[in-house]
């Protein structure tokens, strides 16, 4: 068991979910010094001398830039958070009986706001959930798209293939052609030429 996992996790416990199920409201419950961790955590660019309400509002500008981002890069990250916690029977218990990767992924979802460690249970704001539940969607459709649009294009490729092999076959037939051959190609169409003009000069007369 890692000490300093869990212990920082206990120190980021606010007393209580809030009633109005936002981000703002749950950032809310959590002191100055609780939010200096974020700051310090992520190297951000918000000063911890600023006003409480400053604070929060830069950090939900900043939260719901990469909440999205870090669902989709870590989808082992997103089926906890998913099974566990959103979609969980009961809130997950915060103790020192959960192993060391759950530690870790808990910590990560407290340090993006994703979810609260509310009287040592995992809670996440409603507002929250629906929205990264919505990104992982529209993520999911992008991909499909995208998957659609190349095999389209595959598809593509293979119908104009069959086109190349029979100029192949044409270049081939007349470079095997015999030098006798070639002549008799030749006069026959001279042949056809004389033929044309002197019907041209019958019906000019």
């Amino acid at each position: 068991m890692n000490e300093q996992l869990i212990e920082t996790i206990k120190e980021m416990e606010i007393k209580g979910a809030p009633e109005e199920q936002t981000l703002e409201a749950a950032l809310n419950q959590y002191t100055k010094k609780q939010l200096a961790h974020f700051i310090e955590r992520h190297d951000l660019d918000i000063a911890k001398s600023w006003k409480k309400a400053e604070i929060i509002e830069a950090l939900i500008e900043w939260m719901s830039s990469v909440q999205p981002e870090l669902m989709e890069s870590d989808e082992d990250l997103n089926a906890f958070y998913s099974n566990q916690v959103v979609n969980a029977d009961q809130p997950l218990e915060i103790s020192d009986d959960l192993s060391e990767k759950d530690q870790e992924r808990v910590l990560k979802l407290i340090e993006h706001g994703l979810v609260f460690n509310a009287d040592n249970e995992l809670w996440t704001p409603e507002a929250v959930a629906q929205t990264v539940d919505s990104e992982s969607e529209k993520s999911a459709d992008s991909n499909e798209s995208s998957k659609e649009t190349a095999s389209q294009d595959e598809a593509a490729e293979v119908k104009s293939q069959p086109a190349q092999p029979r100029k192949q076959r044409k270049q081939t037939s007349a470079l095997s052609l015999t030098p006798e051959e070639r002549i008799a190609r030749e006069k026959k169409m001279r042949l056809k030429y004389f033929k044309k003009q002197a019907k041209k000069k019958k019906k000019k007369r």
